[in-house]
């Protein structure tokens, strides 16, 4: 096999088929070709490691239940306990901790299968949307009997530890631009191997299927066919996992300041002259507001004859004067989640925030995380972000081993210097990357230090010319 390739160093000679390529299109495809090159070579390992672990946390509530089976499974049989005897079992094995939010058994599920869950966190901690905080422990109450099956620390919830192992690989928070990193490169690679890979002619055509051609021929048929037929869904999961990274995600959140897009919240504040459930104070906190659990039972079935039917949270209020909360995590088809302020005193309605109600860019950004995270429409979203993971495991696979093939031996087998090329591209191809740079900022970044690495070396070979 010849190590030369048309695709990869300059031709001799004209061939029919460059004829019919616009000029433009020629042009473009060293600078698309050289980024392609570079962005595998920097990050394809950490991006082998995210998808295995990002299977792994796609398959999250399957390893939970295996690992705290008898926490979350229920035996006792018979009607449930009111939820407010429920609470009083799982507060007095850490009368320390305050409610932060109780999960009840869902209607839907037979009873004797599904606990109660109860977390509780340390006084002085706030809510996190994405995690529990230090020291939060959620007890499972069995409802029939109101006794305790079992706990979990939640930093010690599989959720939680592989949510970091998939984000910073458990190294911490400063890791995590480095799955950012990888994640902006992954992008562009993909973009840059779809136009690549795409056939301009019935011979390129031809050269895109050579599966029973052994050694190169057949690996990058394998890398373009597998790239190309996944790379929908591999955009989609990107594009969704860097709306909440450090430094892209920011621009999400620009944009939905700037579009008054945040997601709507209920109004908790209840009339000066209600909201008694609060009775005073912990004593450990100055000001913090202690519930009763009596109030808990009358906002569980307001709830529930409100529409609430799902997977429902109840939060407590967090200081005097303010209702419950009441919310539904609903990721069933179609989405339609509702949130409710309730008068734990009264049972009465005092606010209500519908999913219709949502801007257009929240409603995307929620759908988008739920999506990545494998918790949108169950078990459907499970397999399809299975499958696209494994997709790209054999896509990294497939385009080391195209490399092997290619490149001399004792040679890395790199295209030519990036920056020769770069300035020779034509303006729109310049202006989309730098658009990409700015909405990427770690790719920019990386990009610009190795064009000033390319630079520097090829200044110390040549002394300066």
């Amino acid at each position: 096999m010849s190590r030369r390739s048309s695709e990869y160093t300059p031709v001799s000679r004209p061939r029919k088929t460059n004829e019919r390529i616009p000029r433009a299109r020629a042009a473009i495809r060293p600078v698309l070709w050289r980024v392609h090159f570079l962005g595998g070579l920097l990050v394809a390992p950490i991006v082998f490691a995210m998808a295995i672990t990002g299977i792994l946390y796609a398959w999250n509530p399957q390893l939970e239940h295996v690992l705290h089976r008898q926490a979350l499974s229920a035996t006792a049989e018979g009607p449930a306990r009111p939820l407010s005897e429920q609470i009083s079992s799982a507060r007095e094995t850490r009368p320390e901790l305050r409610l932060s939010s109780v999960t009840p058994a869902t209607p839907d599920v037979p009873r004797g299968e599904e606990t109660t869950a109860v977390t509780l966190v340390p006084e002085t901690t706030g809510q996190n949307r994405f995690e529990q905080p230090k020291g939060a422990v959620t007890v499972y109450i069995d409802p029939a009997s109101a006794e305790i099956t079992g706990s979990i620390t939640e930093s010690n919830r599989p959720d939680e530890w592989l949510r970091n192992l998939h984000s910073n690989f458990r190294i911490g928070k400063f890791a995590e631009p480095i799955s950012e990193l990888a994640a902006s490169w992954l992008l562009v690679s993909i973009l840059t191997g779809l136009v690549l890979w795409w056939p301009r002619d019935k011979r390129a055509l031809t050269r895109n299927f050579l599966f029973r051609k052994p050694g190169r021929p057949r690996w990058r048929s394998l890398h373009g066919l597998v790239g190309a037929t996944a790379a929908a869904g591999l955009v989609l999961l990107i594009v969704t996992g860097l709306t909440w990274t450090t430094y892209a995600g920011s621009w999400v959140d620009v944009a939905r300041t700037q579009f008054d897009s945040d997601s709507p919240e209920v109004a908790t504040v209840l009339h000066p002259t209600t909201g008694s459930e609060q009775v005073g104070s912990t004593g450990d906190e100055p000001g913090t507001a202690e519930v009763t659990t009596a109030g808990i039972d009358r906002v569980a079935t307001t709830a529930r004859e409100a529409g609430l039917n799902g997977i429902m949270v109840l939060e407590p209020p967090d200081s005097p004067g303010h209702a419950w909360k009441a919310e539904e995590d609903d990721n069933r088809w179609p989405v339609n989640p509702t949130a409710l302020a309730v008068d734990g005193d009264t049972g009465e309605i005092v606010d209500r925030v519908e999913w219709a109600e949502y801007p257009p860019l929240a409603k995307a950004t929620s759908l988008g995380i739920d999506f990545h995270q494998a918790q949108l429409f169950g078990l459907t979203t499970q397999l399809l972000l299975t499958a696209l993971a494994v997709a790209l495991l054999v896509l990294i696979i497939a385009g080391y081993r195209v490399w092997l093939l290619r490149r001399p031996p004792g040679s890395l087998g790199a295209p030519p210097r990036l920056g020769p090329v770069v300035r020779d591209a034509p303006l729109p191809i310049l202006l989309g990357f730098v658009l990409l740079m700015v909405l990427l900022p770690v790719l920019g970044i990386t990009l610009l230090g190795y064009l000033a690495i390319e630079r520097a070396m090829h200044s110390l070979r040549t002394g300066g010319k």
